[in-house]
């Protein structure tokens, strides 16, 4: 069977199409569209009106290629924007207009989708999987039950929250990282469990994977699986916070409409690094649209017959 499944995110738009038979998964397509849906919704809690529009043409497009890929079935989620968003249903609205429908996941739903993505794509156990997005992070495990926690700490809505220079100065950086401790402490105290072992998801950690190889071109093949050590993220980091906006925009491996926001998530990657003791990561590009394939049309297949 041919499927797709579309993440509507507060920073992008992906798409996923895959052959799925039985238990096998066959990559045919990835894509990813950044609409930036999230804009000031952690301000005033509101979808504007551009970024409404500019997802739902990015939907479009992605409904036209499901179309011509021949799938079968799509399914579609929102998460941290569309939560947050008073008004969600304009966008819904706009999306049911395209014949698709969407659901609205919470945090818990978004990390069990990653856990499983990581747990297909690295076939790695006892790991702590974490999802850095625009608008959220998300932590699971598993420790008898599997574990998930999501956080309203995200690369979008920390820049809008704290950055207001260009390059980003120190105290914006210091801000930034006070913040991610004081929401993560209670957290990872209670927790001691938590694995030592970390698989990173999101556009963020995928583009410092790919910054840190120098690629002109992303490749998804080098990208996945790529080990990023703390004194690497650190180093990428200092680099990036002794540019500006424009000069960020040159780095080989940093998709030019993700610079304004690569300097607070590689923040929040560095920061719960050192708040978990952790020295490396590992890179998985296997994620949430993954995990979500498996869980719709694998897992509750299966269960159906």
């Amino acid at each position: 069977m041919r499927c797709s499944v579309i993440d509507i995110g507060t920073n992008s738009v992906r798409h996923l199409v895959c052959d799925v038979d039985g238990e096998n998964i066959k990559h045919i397509k990835k894509d990813v569209k950044i609409t930036r849906l999230g804009d000031s919704v952690s301000k005033n809690a509101k979808l504007s009106t551009d970024a409404i529009g500019r997802t739902a043409n990015a939907i479009k497009a992605f409904l036209d290629d499901a179309e011509n890929l021949k799938v079968q079935d799509i399914y579609a989620f929102a998460t941290s924007a569309v939560r947050d968003a008073k008004n969600a249903d304009s966008l819904i609205n706009e999306l049911t207009k395209l014949g698709i429908n969407v659901d609205i996941i919470d945090g818990e739903t978004e990390s069990l989708y990653g856990y499983i993505g990581v747990s297909y794509g690295t076939k790695k156990d006892n790991v702590l999987v974490l999802d850095v997005g625009g608008g959220s992070t998300e932590f699971s495990y598993l420790n008898e039950n599997l574990v998930k926690k999501s956080f309203d700490i995200g690369a979008l809505r920390l820049t809008e929250k704290f950055v207001k220079n260009d390059p980003i100065s120190i105290d914006e950086y210091n801000n930034i990282s006070l913040y991610i401790t004081d929401m993560l402490t209670p957290f990872i105290s209670e927790n001691r469990e938590i694995p030592t072992d970390i698989v990173v998801i999101g556009g963020t950690i995928t583009t410092l994977a790919a910054m840190s190889q120098d690629l002109k071109m992303y490749s998804r093949e080098l990208v996945h699986g790529y080990v990023l050590s703390k004194s690497e993220i650190k180093r990428l980091l200092d680099l990036m916070m002794s540019l500006s906006l424009d000069e960020r925009r040159l780095l080989n491996g940093l998709q030019p409409e993700r610079a304004d926001i690569i300097v607070a998530g590689t923040i929040i990657v560095y920061t719960i690094l050192k708040l978990l003791n952790c020295t490396s990561i590992t890179v998985s590009e296997w994620d949430n649209l993954e995990g979500a394939l498996v869980e719709k049309y694998i897992k509750e297949t299966n269960g159906k017959n």
